[in-house]
């Protein structure tokens, strides 16, 4: 099924996934709520001819089933760092291993606890020599346990936590080589210089077969900043900070409250 005109591009929309597509309570914690509404209208979207993108900074292996489960014709994961349309890879970056070695003697230097997400696989580094962290993934407690089955998880993006804030800005090495992202409720995001959600969106849109007749993006964080730039028509969930909803051309109302549905409807897209 199909309501575009004879002729005319598809709508191509980027869908973030936490604060956007889904949301949290304080009764589940970390587990995300992916609404009915929400889920049923990317879908009528799709129908409709249209292109829908994930883009997330989390690695696809670290997408929940629900989210992945939507009909995406391609993704943008790990802040920009891969890009795939349908079965293609478009873009596949990681932390080279001389940068990664430094990253992870720095850290542990300034006692930061942070984890590193891949394409394949996470790692978290301790502070300390405790076995694991509740972050999940391989524990790493220096250089010497980045083996090659590691390095192979194509590590590409760091999260850290309010509490590792003052080690990371303590650090000449890591402020000055890696991209930063405050992403809201105490939470932080490292990536390499020159890799945003807007480098991927653009490598995504250059490989399309069909010229959109319209971009599209969601977004609630800073991380999402340089694709909302990217697209015709930037939307911003109510929840964001001040600094993000400046950028917004609609400002929907909050993950909780089904805004991507709504503006979907209202667009007459879903």
């Amino acid at each position: 099924m199909t309501s575009r005109p004879s002729g005319a591009g598809p709508v191509v929309a980027f869908f973030d996934v936490d604060g956007t597509l889904t949301y949290r309570t304080p009764e589940t914690g970390w587990q995300i709520i992916l609404a009915d509404e929400v889920r049923r209208a990317v879908g009528r979207f799709v129908e409709r001819g249209n292109v829908a993108v994930l883009s997330t900074g989390r690695g696809f292996c670290a997408v929940d089933d629900c989210v992945a489960e939507l009909p995406f014709a391609g993704s943008v994961t790990l802040d920009g760092a891969h890009v795939a349309l349908g079965d293609r890879v478009l873009v596949d970056r990681s932390f080279p291993d001389e940068l990664l070695d430094g990253m992870v003697s720095e850290m542990r230097r300034v006692g930061m606890d942070a984890f590193f997400q891949g394409t394949t696989g996470s790692i978290c580094v301790c502070p300390d020599e405790s076995p694991e962290d509740d972050w999940g993934g391989v524990a790493v407690h220096g250089v010497s346990d980045l083996t090659s089955e590691v390095r192979a998880f194509g590590l590409a993006k760091v999260d850290f936590r309010e509490g590792s804030l003052a080690a990371f800005r303590s650090s000449a090495f890591l402020t000055e080589n890696l991209g930063y992202y405050d992403v809201g409720e105490g939470c932080h995001e490292l990536v390499m210089p020159g890799c945003s959600k807007g480098t991927g969106a653009r490598a995504l849109l250059e490989a399309l077969p069909e010229r959109p007749s319209r971009v599209i993006a969601f977004g609630d964080s800073e991380n999402d900043l340089s694709v909302l730039e990217v697209a015709d028509v930037a939307v911003v969930m109510g929840s964001a900070s001040e600094r993000v909803r400046a950028v917004a051309d609609i400002v929907a109302p909050p993950a909780s409250e089904r805004g991507v549905a709504r503006v979907l409807e209202d667009l007459g897209l879903a």
